[in-house]
């Protein structure tokens, strides 16, 4: 059985190596870089690139802290915290070693953490939030610094320590609050291979989806933050999917600029905790390296009228992120009416119901300049 927070001995002694000040904790805290996007859109990719480089503390997994920030707020106290944030999070896995992917995707994204020390881990976590200085803030970091110290990271030399979760770059209010340093990279992808890929994990093995409009929903959720991004470069850089698996060591050298931290050719090759990392994309098995292949293959994939349905739908955020319309993305009650391939009844009933709130503008995500 997996060691669990409520297992701890309270007293547990913390090496000197790992001993830390409020002041030292407060300076760690502050060099947060968090990287966010809608999913599919290749933030996994962008964070196991990032996993090797000797100046980062790269968490291996989404624990979406920033979007629950409301809940954490609620908690009674810090031992709550951490126990929510290492039990009802992504961060859960480091306890579990191999783990698999679903049954239901072609992907090879496993993890390996089975040579993760998670009782050391767990230990050291436990015992920096019982520190009377510790706040929501410095919790977070201090688990994040506790993670680099088992995996061997001198926290002490790092330049910065990297979270990635789907929503980091719409969760301002919060960023701003906790992490006002952080600097933030947003990735995008093009809304046509993102509705391809989503689909594609969906209609696994025959099934039908009820997901149309969601799927352009969540993606419009992300790249209208792109104006209020740029006008921060020193903290904000928004990078396109399609440039950094096409020319990645220029996409890279740009990120390394905004973190402050120097470009080295392990960048370029992608690992998880410390080991290889096999991607987990929808369309292809295991890959070694940067690949680009993934980039059209939503052209072989989606229909005419599916491709209709994203540009419509999408076309704001697709001219703000630089993407070109194939069908002109106009309106066409032929269209609009009919059933795309693989939708559910039910599903195209609520997706017609959701385009007609986006047109009226009751749907937050969907609108532009506001």
């Amino acid at each position: 059985m997996n060691q669990g927070i409520s297992d701890l001995v309270p007293d547990a002694s913390i090496p000197e190596s790992a001993a830390i000040t409020a002041a030292e904790a407060r300076q760690f805290s502050r060099r947060g870089l968090f990287i966010g996007g809608c999913p599919k859109s290749g933030t996994t990719l962008l964070l196991s690139l990032l996993d090797s480089h000797p100046q980062l503390a790269v968490l291996p997994e989404e624990t979406f802290y920033l979007e629950k920030r409301g809940q954490y707020r609620a908690l009674p106290g810090n031992r709550e915290k951490l126990r929510f944030l290492l039990e009802k999070t992504n961060l859960s896995l480091l306890a579990k070693g191999l783990v698999q992917p679903p049954r239901e995707t072609r992907s090879a994204g496993a993890r390996n953490y089975a040579g993760f020390d998670y009782p050391r881990f767990l230990a050291l976590a436990a015992a920096a939030v019982r520190q009377p200085w510790v706040d929501d803030s410095l919790l977070f970091s201090e688990v994040i610094r506790a993670y680099a110290i088992v995996l061997g990271t001198d926290w002490r030399q790092c330049v910065g320590w990297v979270e990635k979760s789907t929503s980091n770059e719409v969760r301002h209010a919060a960023m701003d609050e906790l992490y006002p340093d952080a600097r933030v990279v947003q990735l995008v992808r093009d809304p046509r291979a993102v509705f391809a890929s989503r689909k594609k994990r969906m209609t696994f093995d025959g099934a039908t989806y009820r997901k149309a409009h969601r799927l352009v929903r969540e993606w419009n959720r992300s790249p209208r933050e792109i104006p209020r991004l740029r006008r921060q470069p020193d903290r904000f850089m928004v990078l396109r999917y399609e440039d950094l698996v096409k020319n990645p060591q220029a996409s890279l050298q740009a990120f390394c600029r905004l973190a402050g931290i120097e470009f080295v050719p392990t960048l370029l090759k992608p690992t998880r905790a410390g080991q290889e990392w096999l991607g987990n994309s929808s369309f292809q098995g295991a890959f070694h390296e940067i690949n680009s292949a993934p980039v059209d293959q939503w052209k072989d994939y989606l229909t005419d009228d599916e491709v209709w349905w994203i540009e419509l739908h999408c076309r704001q955020g697709m001219a703000l992120a630089g993407y070109t319309l194939q069908t002109g993305g106009r309106f066409s009650l032929r269209r609009w009416l009919k059933r795309l391939p693989g939708e559910s009844w039910n599903g195209y009933l609520r997706a017609r119901r959701g385009s007609l709130c986006q047109w009226l503008g009751l749907l937050k995500e969907c609108r532009y300049g506001k």
